[in-house]
């Protein structure tokens, strides 16, 4: 197995980047130029023509592998894109729940407070008007049963 992975990048060392070019750029035309080579085109290809066959046969096989890990790549990436978008749609439906529930808290806490102050009014007025609680009676403070009694004996002095 490890023989045949050096053959393989022995094969792949001796791949030239000549060669790969004219293989990217679609070869020579029919009259032998190579798309960028202008009159060196027929030079280039008489000494690179012996190698072509093997290597471009190595070429494309590289070539439809890169392609299916980049197919493989996309298609991952475009699994973990939507995962996110999935992430982010549950993030946004726990913050609209959590604002709503905010608000309603809210909107409890001042019915709350509301419904302590009037409480405290209650009970204020219900100490003011019981006399048997011991609290003070304006109508009823710093008089007791005998106020109302003269003492007569006192006046004629």
């Amino acid at each position: 197995m490890l023989e045949n992975e050096s053959l393989q990048n022995s094969h792949v060392a001796s791949i030239d980047d000549n060669e790969i070019y004219i293989y990217v750029v679609g070869g020579g035309n029919k009259k032998g130029n190579v798309y960028g080579l202008g009159v060196l085109s027929k030079r280039f290809n008489s000494s690179t023509s012996a190698h072509s066959t093997t290597s471009q046969a190595l070429v494309v096989h590289q070539i439809e592998e890169m392609r299916e890990i980049i197919q493989k790549l996309n298609d991952e990436l475009m699994t973990k894109h939507v995962k996110e978008r999935t992430l982010e749609e549950k993030m946004e439906l726990l913050m609209k729940t959590h604002e709503e529930q905010s608000e309603r808290m809210r909107k409890q806490d001042e019915l709350m407070r509301k419904q302590n102050e009037q409480m405290q009014q209650i009970m204020q007025h219900i100490q003011i008007n019981n006399p048997i609680s011991g609290s003070s009676n304006p109508i009823t403070s710093g008089h007791h049963k005998g106020d109302n009694i003269r003492d007569d004996s006192s006046e004629e002095d």
